[in-house]
């Protein structure tokens, strides 16, 4: 088969060297490079286009078979079991929401997937090659966020609205920046969701111009190349999201227990 070359790991991204092939062959699923039925290369044959060991091999199609991806069985080869994506994401989704013991749970569970997906395209934000085009719409996103505060310190719901508008804009923009289909056709999924989790970014007047500072300071990071710092604001954005998640749980939970 011809379909998948030889690839040298340093291509590759994830942690490990299975992580890195399942990546791999998990783009070229999606993405129809590999169609639904068929076959892969034996397991040897993928180890030597992949500069890995068998072992590796096998790790890589075990965390596909769970995903739904290949069907295995003994003495076979590996075949495409489902090569569409919307599906793909439908099904994960729906696992991802089953996987919430409760609403407080669920609700960090997103904010940690949107943590590691941001944090992710901030660290490799130097090499997109459309990073100013991408600073530019960050920026015009701040930018409108500022407008709304006015009528945020006054309460007025539809600025609030609005700001929260333009929040949940600035955060696709930068998750999308990671150049990954799949990272996006996740998000699209998710995206009612983790809108949600933003709701305890602010509250107040003042806590909603501190976050637009944030947000101003992560596009300075960006557009100067200034990575570790731009990770770092991240981190610290979503960090104090997590902590309000966590001060509402327990608020909420004292209520109910003094009932």
């Amino acid at each position: 088969m011809d379909t998948i070359q030889h690839v040298s790991q340093r291509e590759l991204r994830g942690r490990t060297k299975s992580a890195r092939i399942a990546n791999y062959l998990e783009e070229l699923i999606l993405t129809k490079v590999l169609q639904e039925g068929e076959l892969l290369p034996s397991q040897s044959e993928l180890a030597e286009k992949f500069d890995a060991s068998s072992r590796s091999i096998r790790e890589a199609f075990k965390h596909l078979e769970a995903k739904g991806l290949l069907s295995i069985s003994q003495g076979r080869r590996a075949s495409v079991k489902c090569n569409n994506l919307d599906q793909f994401v439908e099904s994960l989704t729906s696992s991802i929401i089953r996987s919430g013991s409760s609403d407080t749970k669920l609700l960090l569970d997103l904010v940690q997937v949107r943590t590691s997906v941001e944090v992710s395209a901030a660290r490799e934000f130097s090499r997109n090659p459309k990073r100013k085009e991408v600073v530019k719409d960050l920026s015009d996103i701040v930018s409108k966020m500022m407008r709304t505060l006015e009528g945020v310190s006054i309460k007025d719901s539809k600025a609030i609205e609005l700001y929260r508008q333009h929040e949940s804009a600035f955060h696709k923009v930068l998750i999308r920046s990671n150049g990954n289909i799949i990272l996006d056709a996740i998000y699209e999924n998710l995206a009612p969701m983790l809108d949600e989790v933003l709701v305890f970014s602010a509250s107040k007047g003042e806590e909603f111009e501190k976050k637009v500072r944030e947000y101003q300071y992560i596009v300075e990071a960006l557009d100067n190349g200034q990575t570790d710092l731009a990770v770092a604001l991240v981190l610290v954005n979503l960090t104090d999201v997590k902590k309000k998640i966590e001060s509402h749980a327990e608020a909420t939970q004292r209520k109910v227990s003094f009932a």
